[in-house]
């Protein structure tokens, strides 16, 4: 069977105690939270840097509400041996309060979850951790203005996750918000869908794939 998500409750609990891969233990630490203006409510996410302009991926097949949806970090801090270190376990857009009921992978137009194998999913790749929340209409916009962006993301990493998430406007108001996981490699990761118990998107949550469970992890574009 494909890719299993993780407590997501669990993960966006401040002070949540949770085991990473490799049987680290870690602490749960939630970030300010940005608001993120989707005008047309699809959804992407991706590298700002390598997956904005005429290489974005399509948007997600689940839409919301156009509006202005709240973006939280959740952060694990553990000791890599002897030193305290801090990565980002996940990513989530709100769309509501309402809890999610249930999870299914986030997909765009010709992406079949049929066709995955056990442990596959359907993701985005980042070249250096940078990952971003984006309107669909916004993604030609902006993909001229990565040098602002740059700058914003390399104070932000600095900080250790001590600033909230970035947001940036484009030029007629578009805006994204962005982040760095921490780990300045590249990666290839999955978004899921939250619904609610009506059906209706309660959330995105974009996984860094970095706790103990659930198992497997290989990739599928």
């Amino acid at each position: 069977m494909p890719l299993t998500p993780p407590d997501f409750t669990a993960l966006f609990t401040e002070g949540h105690r949770c085991t990473l891969l490799g049987g680290r233990p870690a602490t749960v630490t939630l970030s300010e939270s940005v608001d993120l203006a989707l005008p047309t409510g699809r959804v992407v996410v991706c590298d700002p840097f390598t997956g904005l302009g005429p290489f974005a991926p399509r948007p997600f097949t689940a839409e919301v509400p156009p509006g202005r949806y709240s973006v939280t970090v959740a952060t694990v801090s553990f000791d890599s041996d002897g030193t305290p270190a801090r990565v980002a376990a996940a990513a989530r857009l709100s769309v509501t309060t309402l809890p999610a009921a249930t999870w299914e992978l986030a997909v765009g137009a010709d992406d079949d979850v049929a066709d995955l194998g056990e442990g596959e999913f359907f993701g985005y790749e980042t070249d250096h951790g940078d990952v971003c929340f984006v309107d669909g209409s916004a993604v030609p916009a902006l993909a001229d203005h990565e040098d602002r962006l740059n700058e914003a993301l390399i104070a932000y990493a600095t900080a250790d996750f001590a600033l909230p998430p970035v947001r940036a406007t484009g030029p007629a108001g578009e805006e994204v918000v962005a982040f760095n996981t921490g780990r300045r490699r590249s990666g290839f990761y999955p978004t899921w869908v939250g619904r609610t118990g009506s059906g209706a998107v309660a959330s995105f949550v974009t996984d860094f794939l970095v706790l103990d469970d659930p198992p497997g992890h290989d990739t599928r574009r």
